[in-house]
């Protein structure tokens, strides 16, 4: 889904003013803590500023989370994994997370209610507020189908991609059958990307 050069030039472009919620490096520290041994956890711990401690309303450098992603794949591959396939389940962890919050659940209640397209929809607003960065949208293709289109966001495919799945599936009940989806990577490093959803 994504690999290491493509991670390191998003992180090249990343600036002060590009920022992610306490909420996204908590969750991948979460995800490391029951995936990895201690000491990659550790040093997932060291992305973050001495002393900082995470609050996850609060906005923070995504520098940091992409520094936590990395050390996510390298240990992966370390391991004999893939350094994509273990950011996109980091995400997935965190859309898990997300749907246990206070506000995940009620973004899975007005979802249930409303339909998938609805809850779909929200998607681009939510990470406007989330995000300091990028363009979000979304389009129906047909009533059982729709595609998120991502531009420029720096935290990249893997990670959103397991963000929505796994929120999404899990806050309207899907099975394993029940979400399917495709990803069209569209520039080099994995910063833009259309998520086609099909249910």
């Amino acid at each position: 889904m994504e690999r290491r050069p493509q991670l390191l030039s998003r992180l090249s472009r990343c600036r002060p003013e590009h920022l992610v919620p306490g909420m996204f490096l908590e969750a991948a520290l979460v995800s490391v803590a029951a995936r990895a041994p201690p000491e990659v956890l550790e040093r997932a711990r060291q992305q973050i500023s001495e002393g900082e401690r995470l609050v996850e309303n609060y906005r923070y450098p995504v520098a940091w989370m992409l520094g936590i992603l990395d050390i996510i794949g390298q240990d992966a591959e370390a391991r004999g994994g893939s350094y994509g396939e273990s950011i996109y389940q980091t995400g997935r962890d965190a859309g898990l997370a997300y749907v246990r919050s206070t506000v995940g659940r009620m973004r899975a209640m007005v979802g249930s209610a409303s339909g998938l397209h609805r809850s779909l929809e929200g998607i681009p607003s939510a990470a406007s507020v989330a995000v300091t960065f990028g363009e979000h949208s979304y389009r129906r293709l047909s009533p059982n189908s729709g595609e998120l289109i991502f531009k420029q966001d720096l935290i990249g495919v893997g990670w959103n991609v397991g963000m929505v799945v796994g929120s999404t599936s899990t806050a309207l009940a899907l099975g394993p059958e029940g979400l399917k989806f495709e990803v069209t990577v569209t520039d080099e490093d994995a910063s833009s990307f259309v998520l086609r959803l099909t249910w």
